[in-house]
């Protein structure tokens, strides 16, 4: 990113390595020519089904995350310094870097950075610092905030599901699918 870049535009980068949406959809889709909808796949046309894999391509995602992105920042103006210190001090490295292990994706750039003690703090302040609630209730990372009475797997499952049900709600409806095909 350029030293030039606005603090929304800085916003909007760490929240899309903050959170790697793009690159977990364009996994799955790779993987599975029925994702997203997998065995329910069969009820709906061919269009449609090509329809939300287009809605949910990486591009389309990252767009979308990133305007989410900027709304953010605009409406927290007051906090988006420190909103930006405690991403770019480690927070969207180390949790972006863990969605996309734990769904089986390389990390980005050459091979996989450990973490510093500065990203370290900076991680725990994110998931723990009240100062930091509006962003993880904004990023769909609250659970990170709250007690461990869940496994990791399942605490992981419900994490992507609060970040997924958005664009998954909005493709079904961009593509003319029921919505009650997700349940």
């Amino acid at each position: 990113m350029s030293e030039r870049a606005t603090p929304q535009e800085r916003f909007a980068d760490a929240y899309v390595e903050l959170l790697p949406l793009a690159a977990l959809m364009g996994h799955s889709a790779e993987r599975d020519p029925r994702w997203p909808l997998g065995d329910k796949a069969r009820l709906v046309s061919d269009a449609q089904l090509g329809c939300m894999r287009r809605v949910l391509s990486p591009v389309e995602v990252r767009t979308a995350q990133r305007q989410v992105a900027r709304d953010y920042a605009q409406a927290h103006a007051d906090t988006l310094a420190a909103d930006l210190d405690v991403l770019e001090g480690g927070a969207a490295r180390l949790i972006g870097q863990a969605m996309r292990e734990g769904a089986g994706l390389p990390a980005e750039g050459e091979r996989r950075a450990h973490a510093t003690a500065e990203e370290t703090r900076a991680l725990a302040a994110f998931a723990r610092d009240a100062r930091y609630a509006s962003l993880r209730d904004a990023t769909g990372l609250t659970a990170l905030a709250e007690g461990v009475s869940a496994s990791a797997e399942r605490r992981g499952q419900e994490i992507v599901n609060t970040l997924t049900v958005n664009f998954l709600t909005n493709a079904f409806l961009r593509c003319h699918i029921p919505v009650k095909l997700l349940y």
